[in-house]
């Protein structure tokens, strides 16, 4: 079989050929970008070259339900064998296909514990991201377990982007050499009239068109907490040994977390270099303690400011001293903290005024920081911070404090005079 580079988009042809044999590998696409095409190629090509000791191949295609496999894929199928001259059985009630070169079997994503029994050459799965997270995760790792049937067995994965799903955790959260991530724009599709372009332009707004045009990972829910923009706030932020360090610290049971910056006289007043988070090492830790020893350990003989969550003030469970007293005590460090901690929207407000303007920017080594200024929401109809997920908010609550406290941003009021 001979592939032919011109009849496909350069995104396709990308992650059909899969140039460094990636074990898993994504096609994440707007709508109409050529995911379901790649999908059916990637399938006939496996279909054709992965195969098991007895020469066979054993395929395995998973969708979110059985009716949208019929529609999208099983019939295309069929004409793309039919096309090829390659012979075929189907048994609808064991949603199976029986070729020459081996099998190919049809689960629904939704019951991922009926994958059982068999050693797979390779697997296919459309709209990963329409699964919930967990249900996503769980399918992955299902497949994952069953891809024994050779050496070379490949997951590959299309997919509209839904938010920061399981998509966005497998191939950009746990990137690796083992994966191959590749983004397909509806646009790169001459097929298409423009008038299906223009009707996405005008029906979605600019945070819909980067999944549903361009492909890209971004924050579906309404009502984001942070004015985070990649181009605007990502920059290399290198250490400079002249100016002192400023720390804010959100006091946690697990984890404690402390975000460092260091502040310019000229914009971006607000250059944040690495980021923290300590879990608990047993009974008897103080992570107050140890989070103030890393901090030393990384930049000795520095002046330090840390601005702390002021909850910190009352004792800590495992000490005779509270959490702020802990750090008064160690040598090297400034504390400023207020009685009590800022409103929250305030806080937010600080962040949002100066990432807006391009005062606070954030080195990319800050991995975590990127992904809390990212997804963390708030409550649907409400300024208020959704805690749900507990890994997320403690880091941008840490950077928050320090912010707040040196770049405060509150809302105007309308003061009255004796005439």
């Amino acid at each position: 079989m001979t592939l032919h580079k011109k009849n496909y988009f350069p995104s396709q042809w990308r992650f059909i050929t899969n140039p460094h044999k990636a074990r898993i590998k994504g096609y994440i696409g707007g709508m109409g970008s050529g995911k379901t095409h790649s999908l059916l190629a990637a399938c006939f090509i496996n279909m054709i070259v992965k195969k098991n000791q007895d020469g066979k191949s054993n395929g395995l295609v998973l969708y979110p339900t059985y009716s949208l496999a019929e529609e999208v894929f099983i019939e295309p199928f069929k004409e793309m064998l039919d096309r090829n001259g390659v012979g075929y059985t189907y048994n609808i009630a064991a949603h199976k296909f029986r070729t020459s070169y081996g099998n190919i079997k049809i689960y629904q994503a939704r019951y991922p514990q009926r994958i059982v029994g068999s050693s797979y050459t390779w697997a296919g799965i459309d709209e990963l991201d329409i699964e919930p997270y967990r249900q996503a995760e769980l399918v992955v790792q299902k497949v994952l377990g069953r891809l024994r049937g050779c050496d070379d067995a490949e997951l590959f994965i299309t997919s509209t982007p839904e938010g920061f799903a399981y998509c966005h955790h497998l191939f950009v959260e746990k990137a690796g050499p083992d994966k191959l991530l590749v983004h397909g724009k509806t646009t790169d599709n001459p097929y298409l009239p423009e008038s299906y372009i223009q009707s996405l332009r005008d029906n979605y707004d600019e945070n819909l068109l980067k999944a549903y045009l361009l492909g890209q990972f971004t924050n579906l829910q309404k009502g984001s907490t942070y004015a985070f923009n990649r181009d605007k706030n990502l920059k290399e932020c290198k250490y400079d040994a002249s100016k002192p360090l400023q720390v804010g610290l959100d006091f946690n049971t697990d984890p404690c977390c402390s975000v460092v910056w260091q502040e310019y006289p000229s914009s971006p007043n607000i250059r944040v270099i690495a980021e923290y988070s300590l879990s608990h090492g047993g009974e008897g830790d103080l992570l107050t303690r140890r989070m103030c020893e890393t901090i030393k350990h990384d930049y000795p003989n520095k002046i330090i400011n840390i601005f702390p969550d002021a909850t910190g003030a009352s004792k800590h469970s495992s000490s005779r001293y509270s959490d702020i007293e802990i750090i008064r005590r160690t040598q090297g460090f400034r504390v400023h903290v207020r009685h009590t901690n800022p409103l929250v929207v305030n806080r937010v407000n600080s962040m949002n005024n100066n990432l807006n303007k391009g005062n606070l920017v954030i080195d990319p080594s800050c991995k975590n920081l990127i992904k809390d200024l990212e997804q963390v929401i708030n409550k649907e109809g409400t300024r208020e911070i959704d805690k749900s997920n507990k890994n997320l908010s403690h880091l941008t609550d840490a950077l928050g404090y320090s912010v707040h406290f040196l770049y405060p941003t509150f809302k105007p009021s309308i003061g009255v005079t004796n005439r």
